[in-house]
């Protein structure tokens, strides 16, 4: 069995929860395309969507046809290129939706929901990989903070970013940077009043979350905080900060 890593665990688990048969999928806040990518290497027909011009750009120049649109108003707010873009064409429905690491960003939630489920086909499947910043105590705050520093100290992580520093109490500086976020049971909730939940488990985040601030890819240190966090969590002393669940549109 191939050793779970920080770079291939999302890719395991959504090789459990796809379809191995090519499906239409919309992938909601794509960023630079990595996801949306891996789903097309897959087989599958990929409408990737993203409101940053910058992270569209981006996923544009690795291969992938992303569109610039709000997902509360897709396909009203996309670009309409039909050169870079499969676009939605108001009669054909999705097989599935893929959020990942997109949903806490999203504003009006209730609003984004009601349009996802809208572009979903009837028993269509929703795949969302989420962070629940909500979910971390002091000690989560510290650990990432404290890695993080360790990081930026030996030249390999951009942290400057993160608001306080040094000496601030971490879990203040935390909430101070992701209060603007939606917090998981809020996400959570508006997901069972819209879907039917198949499966949910929550997850390591921390980890990918210093992983984005990486500036000279440095895997093997990743891989290591990705197994310590892990260990931690299995241990006690530190509380899962992410989830993942499918569901099914009714």
């Amino acid at each position: 069995m191939e050793t779970e890593t920080v770079d291939n665990h999302q890719y395991a688990w959504l090789s459990q929860v796809l379809s191995r048969q090519p499906q239409r999928i919309l992938d909601v806040g794509c960023g630079r395309g990595a996801l949306a990518s891996e789903l097309m290497r897959r087989g599958h027909l990929v409408t990737a969507i993203d409101i940053s011009p910058e992270a569209v750009g981006a996923a544009r120049a690795a291969g992938v046809p992303a569109v610039q649109a709000d997902v509360v108003t897709y396909p009203d707010s996309a670009d309409n290129d039909p050169a870079l873009a499969r676009h939605y064409d108001g009669g054909s429905l999705f097989d599935a939706v893929v959020m990942s690491l997109s949903l806490h960003h999203v504003h009006p939630l209730q609003a984004a929901l009601d349009r996802v489920r809208s572009l979903l086909r009837p028993g269509g499947l929703l795949v969302v990989d989420e962070f629940g910043w909500d979910w971390a105590d002091r000690a989560a705050a510290t650990w990432f903070y404290d890695a993080g520093s360790l990081l930026a100290a030996a030249g390999v992580a951009d942290v400057t970013r993160e608001p306080g520093g040094p000496g601030r109490d971490p879990l203040e500086r935390w909430r101070e940077a992701h209060g603007d976020h939606a917090p998981a049971d809020v996400m959570l909730a508006a997901l069972a009043e819209r879907f039917q939940v198949t499966s949910m488990r929550q997850e390591p985040y921390l980890s990918r979350y210093i992983g984005g601030k990486v500036t000279n890819g440095s895997t093997d240190v990743l891989n290591e905080l990705w197994r310590i966090e892990r260990d931690r969590i299995a241990a006690g002393t530190l509380p899962p900060t992410g989830f993942r669940m499918t569901a099914r549109s009714m």
